[in-house]
């Protein structure tokens, strides 16, 4: 009852009302039409993503992400920001960018770039091909009572998310699963970073594992690794990290101080929620996946409100 009470109350709640008071920084991952992403959770397809931004031209500009960071009155702005650097976003979506004159980030994972797969991609294959039991019995790392929850706990910030690939892909080898260039769903060539005054690239980390479940050292050279091979390309670069996994247990202390050393001031957070207007070094973002935005606009809004 208090559900669809809440669902009652958000439905009157004008969006301009919102756009005086927070900012819907969005952050999308696969963009497309691809049957392979029919299952992704992450998966917004071009109909939806196209609806969604033009409801949110209606109250807010869209800006780059270091314009958005760097600005000293938020109000009215939003930002575009795209994380894991999926195929799909160069080769399906970024026309419905140009069209509607939105900039985009991508913060990438730069490890793909030398051949690997996303490690996400490989708990996804497990779960899609129904391997998930069998490969908790062959685990020493996990138990039975994770396999129901096994997309959550394999991220989870106890496990080093480093000892978790190195243990999926033993797995593999035992079972003679070969992941084929079919399988390889994010950038893995050089020709999928485009000079274009409407595209950025940002640092996601080399691999994508969870920070928190690194030691320093480890974190630091993740974060290095994807920076230095940024540095590198002839493109527009974003001076703002985007947090693998995005929670507030995804990241902690050492995190912040490898970021400082290296020159990263501004954090993005994947909090599914509104940003404030306040100056801060952490932006939250928001997932947009169904075709209707203004009602996730509306439901975060009110709480938030309700939060105080």
């Amino acid at each position: 009852m208090k559900l669809f009470l809440k669902d009652i109350i958000s439905s009157f709640i004008p969006i301009g009302l919102i756009s005086k008071n927070f900012n819907p920084v969005l952050l999308y991952h696969s963009l497309g039409s691809g049957s392979k992403f029919k299952n992704n959770v992450d998966h917004v397809n071009l109909e939806i993503l196209i609806n969604q931004l033009k409801s949110i031209q209606k109250y807010w500009k869209f800006v780059t992400i270091d314009e958005y960071a760097s600005a000293k009155n938020k109000k009215g702005l939003t930002s575009l920001t795209i994380d894991d650097g999926y195929k799909n976003i160069i080769d399906e979506s970024l026309e419905v960018f140009k069209s509607l004159d939105i900039p985009i980030t991508i913060f990438i994972n730069s490890s793909t770039l030398n051949g690997k797969i996303f490690w996400r991609d490989k708990v996804r294959y497990l779960i899609e091909n129904k391997l998930v039991a069998k490969y908790v019995n062959f685990s020493n790392l996990f138990e039975k009572k994770h396999i129901h929850k096994f997309y959550l706990i394999s991220k989870d910030q106890k496990f080093n998310s480093i000892e978790v690939e190195k243990d999926i892909d033993l797995f593999f080898s035992k079972e003679s699963i070969i992941l084929t260039n079919s399988d390889k769903l994010c950038f893995d060539s050089k020709r999928y970073f485009i000079k274009n005054n409407l595209v950025t690239y940002g640092n996601h980390t080399a691999n994508h594992y969870m920070l928190s479940s690194l030691n320093k050292q480890e974190q630091y050279d993740e974060i290095l690794k994807c920076k230095d091979f940024i540095d590198e390309l002839d493109v527009n670069k974003s001076e703002v990290f985007s947090i693998p996994f995005g929670g507030d247990n995804s990241f902690n202390k050492d995190t912040l101080l490898c970021l400082d050393d290296l020159n990263y001031k501004k954090v993005l957070k994947s909090t599914n929620n509104l940003d404030t207007l306040k100056i801060s070094n952490e932006i939250c973002r928001l997932m947009p996946k169904y075709y209707e935005i203004e009602k996730t606009l509306k439901k975060l809004f009110l709480k938030k409100i309700i939060k105080g």
